[in-house]
C-alpha cells in the first residue's frame, strides 16, 4: 500500500473481535471511509453512506468464487471442484444479468401469500419448542430453540421430510467454513466438499421426486416456474439444485443467529426485555432495532471488477472489499447514540442487515416473521431469562455473527 492510505493491523477473527466486533469497527470507521486491512488482504468500508454506495456500484462484483478458486492450491481446487460448481448456482455469488436470471424464479416461487399462510404454523412450532425448552435439564437457546425453529420452517417450505432435517445441520456446518470465512477455511476443503456432495445428491433426488409428483412446497414451485419460464431462461438442473441448497442454507443459518443475538441483547437490557414481554406491539420497531444493534451479518464480500478511486484510495481489479454492514448499522452519523438499544428508534428500519438494492435478502420477510414471533414468545414465556456471558461460544466466522452455544437459565 502507498503512503497515506489508512490501514489497520486488526484481525477480525481474533478472539476479541469475535466477542465484540463493534469495537473493531468503531476504530476502523475513525480511520476513514476506506481502510486497508493487511491481515485480511482486503479493503474495509464501514461508513453507512459508503456501504450504501458500494452496494450500488457495479465496479464491485459479487463473484468471489472465481478469485477464491484461483487462490486455491491445485489439490484444494480439485477437492472443491464440485463444491464450487454447487455454489455457482447461488445467486449471491453473481452480478447481473446472471444474478437477475437466478433470482427471478426464486422471487416468483417465494410469494407473500405462501409466507402469510405459513404464519400460524410458525406460531405452533414456536409454542412446541418453548415447551421443550421449559422441560430441558440444561437449556441451550441455540440447540433447543434458535436452530430448530428456522430449520424446521425452511425444510417444510422446501418439502424436505422431517426425518432428514438433522442431516442438513451437519451438511450446512461443513459448508459454513467456506461460505462464511472461518480462520482455517483452507484446511476444511475436504469437509466442505463432503457437505456439498451430500447436498447436491440429496436435492437432485428430491427434485426428481417432485417433478414426477408435485406437492405444495417451494421445490415444486421452483420446478414449475423454471419449466414455464416464458423467456426460456429458467434454471438448469445444476442451478436448480444450487437454488434449493441456498434456500436451505440461508434459510436457517442467519435466522438462527438473528434470534440468538437479539435474545442476548434483551438479556443484557432488562428494560427492553420487559417491554417486549409486556407489549411488543407498543414498540413496532423493536425487532428492527435489535437487528440493527447486533444482527446476524457482519460483512458482505465484494471483489473489485475494475480499477477505481474510492474514499481517497485506489482500488485495483481483483482486490477484496469487505462491506461492513454491522459497522454501518452503528454509524453515529446515521443512528444517534448507536451503541445504545433504543426500542423506539425512529429510523431503526434503515439498517442494512439484509443487504441493499438488488442484493437485498430475498428471504428477509420470512426471517423477520420467524424472528419477531420467536423473540416475542421467548420474552413473554421467560421474561427473566438470563445467561452467563462467559459461557457463550462465538462462531469462528468473518462474515456471519453467531454463537455456537448459548446456555441459559429461564428462571
Amino acid at each position: 500500500m502507498t503512503m497515506g492510505v489508512p490501514s489497520s493491523d486488526v484481525d477480525l477473527l481474533s478472539t476479541e473481535s469475535l466477542i465484540d466486533p463493534h469495537a473493531a469497527y468503531r476504530d476502523l470507521r475513525n480511520l476513514g471511509e476506506v481502510v486497508w486491512l493487511p491481515h485480511h488482504r482486503a479493503w474495509f468500508i464501514g461508513h453507512y453512506h459508503a456501504v450504501h454506495e458500494a452496494f450500488r456500484d457495479q465496479r464491485l462484483s459479487s463473484d468471489r468464487l472465481s478469485p477464491m478458486e484461483a487462490r486455491l492450491s491445485d489439490d484444494n481446487r480439485a477437492t472443491l471442484a464440485s463444491t464450487i460448481d454447487l455454489l455457482r448456482g447461488w445467486m449471491v455469488f453473481h452480478d447481473p444479468p446472471d444474478h437477475t436470471r437466478l433470482r427471478e424464479p426464486l422471487r416468483r416461487a417465494f410469494t407473500p401469500g405462501r409466507l402469510a399462510a405459513l404464519r400460524p404454523h410458525v406460531v405452533a412450532i414456536v409454542d412446541e419448542l418453548l415447551d421443550d425448552l421449559a422441560a430441558a435439564q440444561s437449556p441451550d437457546l441455540i440447540a433447543d430453540f434458535a436452530f430448530p425453529l428456522p430449520a424446521i420452517v425452511i425444510a417444510e417450505l422446501l418439502g424436505v421430510p422431517a426425518e432428514d432435517r438433522d442431516d442438513f445441520k451437519h451438511w450446512s456446518d461443513q459448508l459454513a467454513a467456506l461460505v462464511f470465512g472461518s480462520s482455517d477455511r483452507g484446511s476444511k476443503a475436504a469437509t466442505a466438499a463432503a457437505g456439498s456432495e451430500r447436498f447436491s445428491r440429496y436435492f437432485a433426488d428430491l427434485i426428481e421426486r417432485y417433478r414426477d409428483a408435485p406437492d405444495d412446497n417451494l421445490v415444486s414451485a421452483l420446478i414449475e416456474v423454471t419449466e414455464d419460464d416464458p423467456d426460456g431462461a429458467g434454471l438448469s438442473p445444476a442451478e436448480l439444485v444450487g437454488a434449493c441448497t441456498l434456500l436451505l442454507f440461508g434459510g436457517h443459518e442467519t435466522t438462527t443467529n438473528l434470534i440468538a443475538n437479539s435474545m442476548r441483547t434483551l438479556m443484557t437490557h432488562p428494560d427492553a426485555m420487559a417491554a417486549v414481554a409486556s407489549d411488543a406491539g407498543a414498540h413496532p420497531l423493536v425487532f428492527e432495532e435489535l437487528h440493527r444493534f447486533d444482527g446476524s451479518t457482519k460483512l458482505m464480500v465484494r471483489v473489485v471488477a475494475e480499477d477505481h478511486e474510492r474514499g481517497g484510495c485506489m482500488l485495483r481489479a481483483g482486490d477484496t472489499v469487505l462491506l461492513g454492514v454491522m459497522s454501518a448499522n452503528r454509524d453515529p452519523g446515521i443512528f444517534a447514540d448507536p451503541d445504545v438499544v433504543d426500542i423506539d428508534r425512529p429510523n431503526a428500519r434503515s439498517h442494512v442487515g439484509y443487504g441493499y438494492g438488488i442484493h437485498f435478502c430475498l428471504g428477509a420477510a420470512l426471517a423477520r416473521m420467524e424472528a419477531e414471533i420467536a423473540i416475542e414468545a421467548l420474552a413473554r414465556r421467560f421474561p427473566v431469562m438470563r445467561h452467563d456471558p462467559q459461557a457463550v461460544r462465538y462462531t469462528d466466522a468473518l462474515i456471519g455473527r453467531g454463537v455456537a452455544a448459548l446456555p441459559i437459565n429461564i428462571g
